[in-house]
């Protein structure tokens, strides 16, 4: 069977993005976890980049989890990487899902693959479909197979960060998905037994709590872009409660470590995700 590694961006001190009394890092791995055992359902080979509320590659900067995201996939030979993201932005107006791939598999199945999954997950949910997008990110730029990254929804939008932290949209969203996927490998979509009938038991998902374990904090609008920049490639990536404290005065010592941050980056020829 085919095998599917499923990335959920960010954890452990990287938050992701935020908004709405909500963390990126949460709303992904709850989804993610049930778009494993959807796949698993359906007999997929399914490797998580995560379980849990932790970076893959604890210790390592942003740069290097991005890295051993993209390793663990081409070690384990996978046929597909699916990286699980929520997207933000400065109109709290702008909603629905999209999915990303790299510049270079424009015109490849990849494309047509993004954008099976972006159908499946919008007509499951009632979501926008935004289609696909293309970026340079690590995960998709370093991975050897197909791969793509799913923004989800939109944290910054109130009503669809409200359903991207519920547990039945969640279900949508992961089953929209795995039904997708089921067709880009010509394998049956098993669907998941509604309760109380015979079948194969439905893993039950652990509840939603209302809000991020760490309350949000509030990113000037004017910097927003420039601090997502220092987190996604290791420069500067906030505290340990997942806070940046954009207004906190800043160390010579911790001048010095991003200083050397920068320097390596600049180094290694630029952008890493």
């Amino acid at each position: 069977m085919p095998i599917v590694v499923l990335d959920p961006g960010h954890g452990g001190i990287d938050p992701g993005t935020a908004g709405n009394g909500y963390q990126e890092k949460m709303l992904v791995l709850q989804t993610s976890l049930l778009l494993r055992d959807a796949l698993r359902r359906c007999g997929f080979q399914v490797i998580m980049t995560r379980e849990s509320d932790t970076l893959p590659l604890p210790g390592g900067s942003i740069a290097d989890d991005l890295a051993y995201r993209a390793q663990l996939a081409n070690q384990n030979k996978a046929d597909l990487f699916v990286a699980w993201h929520v997207d933000s932005a400065s109109s709290s107006d702008v909603n629905g899902v999209a999915v990303w791939i790299h510049p270079s598999t424009r015109g490849t199945r990849t494309e047509q693959w993004a954008q099976a999954i972006a159908n499946g997950i919008a007509a499951n949910t009632g979501q926008k479909n935004r289609g696909v997008y293309l970026g340079d990110f690590a995960v998709l730029r370093d991975t050897a197979m197909d791969a793509v990254l799913v923004e989800s929804g939109f944290i910054t939008n109130p009503t669809e960060a409200a359903n991207l932290a519920d547990t039945s949209f969640q279900m949508r969203e992961a089953e929209g998905a795995a039904r997708a996927i089921c067709g880009i490998f010509n394998i049956p979509y098993n669907a998941p037994v509604p309760s109380g009938q015979p079948g194969t038991p439905v893993p039950t998902p652990a509840p939603t709590p209302p809000h991020a374990p760490t309350p949000a904090e509030p990113w000037p609008q004017w910097a927003r872009t420039a601090i997502r920049f220092m987190i996604d490639n290791g420069i500067m990536i906030g505290f340990p409660d997942g806070t940046w404290k954009p207004d906190g005065a800043v160390t010579r010592a911790e001048m010095a470590v991003a200083l050397e941050k920068l320097y390596e980056f600049i180094r290694r020829g630029g952008a890493t995700g």
